[in-house]
């Protein structure tokens, strides 16, 4: 269609005596200036309007072009935005993931310190315990083998004295 417009341009360029001089109209012939001045008015509108045409085509593909660089730069700046909101997403996890390990750890070692206190005061009480229950297992028996010796000791005697009285009541009979 372009072609088409060009060639008729082209036509009508030629069409249009520009070069040549006017000639003074001739009184039997002035119909004829008449359509050829219109002829070139119309030539003249003709190639203004082709003009035209591709000056607005010309505008359109320039406005196209422009419209198809703001597009590709708007994708490549929502791709660079998406990337670093993704990146600064990852470094958030990574940082709470991080943060969430040291406090796992902490707790871990605090729960390992109250049970190792736990254990050595449950160790220490045990300890405590049995040296209390020793102690008062040797005073028992030390109460009970004072109890016994004296009780041995005022048995012996008790003995000592039945004996002596047994003694001097068989040799009184003997007598």
């Amino acid at each position: 269609m372009a072609h088409e417009e060009e060639g008729a341009v082209k036509a009508a360029a030629a069409a249009t005596p520009a070069e040549e001089p006017k000639k003074a109209p001739k009184a039997a012939e002035p119909t004829m200036d008449f359509l050829d001045e219109t002829q070139q008015r119309a030539a003249a509108a003709y190639v203004a309007y082709v003009e035209a045409e591709r000056q607005l085509e010309r505008a359109y593909k320039e406005q196209e072009a422009k419209a198809e660089k703001a597009y590709a730069d708007s994708l490549e700046r929502t791709r660079r935005e998406n990337e670093d909101a993704v990146a600064a997403a990852r470094k958030s996890f990574e940082a709470s993931q991080a943060h969430a390990r040291k406090a796992m750890e902490d707790s871990l070692a605090r729960a390992r310190q109250a049970y190792e206190d736990s254990a050595s005061q449950t160790r220490k009480a045990f300890d405590d315990s049995t040296v209390l229950a020793k102690k008062e297992f040797d005073d028992a028996v030390a109460t009970a083998m004072r109890a016994r010796a004296e009780t041995e000791n005022k048995a012996r005697v008790t003995h000592g004295e039945a004996m002596a009285h047994t003694w001097t009541v068989f040799t009184k009979a003997r007598r």
